[in-house]
């Protein structure tokens, strides 16, 4: 029974959102809204299960005193102090948005900038010029990135009057293109397999083949 009863709510309901799109009538797009909200409170709880589950994993190895010991501390104390000014205040009050604005913020932002030092490793890594592939992509990074810079730009300087406003022109024109046309290419080719594979995913779920969300294989 611990099987069979999820994999029929998950039949009932995955058929009942896919059929939706065809049925015009007003019925069925209020029980899926309603069943949507549902949702919404199931997701509720689940923030609090997820606190508990912090507090579980982080507590014990603050109390023995792990490696990175301090660092847990500060995660649990910020997690309990927004916890509390949230529940105190709200998520509208001042010193709510006071914290959210001038910690957190600046914390995601820094975190986004190290990122980009890591894409940056990545990168120069990848596109290193073994074969054909990553010799076209390494150049098509570096003309962008010329065409995007201002260095770029002061190319066209070294060319007399006539022919300078043509040449400083080029690089928008060539990173234009490359992004219309090249990098939508790409990009579209991407969802759309990433598109199908969330699909076939989707329908063996419904149809109880993918079992991983119960516990089994």
């Amino acid at each position: 029974m611990k099987q069979t009863l999820p994999l029929v709510i998950t039949f009932v309901l995955g058929v009942l959102f896919v059929v939706e799109f065809f049925i015009p009538a007003h019925g069925v797009h209020e029980l899926t809204a309603l069943l949507q909200e549902w949702g919404s409170v199931l997701a509720a709880f689940a923030f609090i299960l997820g606190g508990i589950n912090l507090m579980q994993a982080n507590l014990p190895r603050i109390w023995r005193r792990e490696k990175d010991w301090p660092y847990k501390v500060v995660l649990v104390a910020s997690a309990l102090v927004m916890l509390g000014v949230g529940l105190w205040e709200g998520q509208e009050g001042r010193t709510f948005l006071y914290l959210y604005d001038h910690i957190f913020a600046p914390c995601n932002a820094t975190m986004f900038a190290l990122l980009a030092f890591f894409i940056t490793s990545a990168a120069f890594r990848a596109f290193r010029a073994r074969n054909l592939e990553a010799f076209l992509m390494l150049s098509t990074a570096v003309l962008v990135m010329l065409c995007v810079v201002p260095l770029g730009e002061l190319v066209a300087l070294l060319f007399p009057e006539p022919l300078r406003t043509t040449i400083a022109s080029l690089p928008s024109d060539i990173k234009d293109w490359i992004l219309d046309y090249g990098n939508n290419a790409g990009r579209r080719a991407i969802m759309i397999g990433a598109a199908l594979g969330a699909i076939a995913t989707g329908l063996r779920v419904i149809l109880g083949l993918e079992r991983s969300h119960l516990g089994g294989e």
